[in-house]
C-alpha cells in the first residue's frame, strides 16, 4: 500500500512542480474533476447519451467560475477529503490505506465496470 500511495504521490508532485499548480490544486483537480469525468463519460457512452458530458462540463464552468480562489477553495476541500480518509481508522484502515482504496482500488473498479458495461453495449448493438 505505502508503495501505491508514495508512487500516486510523486506523480501528482511531479503534474504539481509541471503546472505550477500547488499539489493540493493537482489533487483536487484529478479526483474531483478528472476522475469524475472519465466515469461521466463512459456513463454517457453506455447509456448514450452525450448530454451527460455536456451537462458535466457546464457544471464544472459554472464552479470555476464562481469560485474565487482555487487554492483556497483546493485547501479547504483536500483538508476535508483528509478527515474522510482518517475516519477509516474506525474500520481499522491508517491514512494510507484508506487513500489507496478510496482514490486508487475503487476507482479503477468503477473504470473497470463501466468499460465492461460499455464493450458489452457495444457487442449488443453489433449484433442488433
Amino acid at each position: 500500500m505505502n508503495e501505491i500511495f508514495d508512487l500516486i504521490y510523486k506523480l501528482l508532485k511531479w503534474i504539481s512542480a509541471l503546472t505550477g499548480l500547488t499539489y493540493r490544486e493537482v489533487n483536487i483537480i484529478v479526483y474531483f474533476i478528472i476522475i469524475p469525468a472519465f466515469f461521466i463519460f463512459l456513463i454517457s457512452k453506455i447509456l448514450n447519451k452525450k448530454h451527460l458530458i455536456f451537462g458535466f462540463l457546464v457544471l464544472i464552468l459554472i464552479l470555476f467560475l464562481i469560485i474565487p480562489d482555487f487554492e483556497i477553495f483546493s485547501d479547504k476541500l483536500f483538508n476535508l477529503s483528509v478527515d474522510f480518509l482518517n475516519w477509516f481508522e474506525h474500520i481499522g484502515l491508517n491514512y494510507v490505506q484508506a487513500s489507496v482504496v478510496i482514490c486508487v482500488i475503487v476507482p479503477i473498479l468503477i473504470i473497470t465496470l463501466l468499460l465492461y458495461l460499455n464493450k458489452s453495449r457495444a457487442k449488443s448493438e453489433v449484433e442488433n
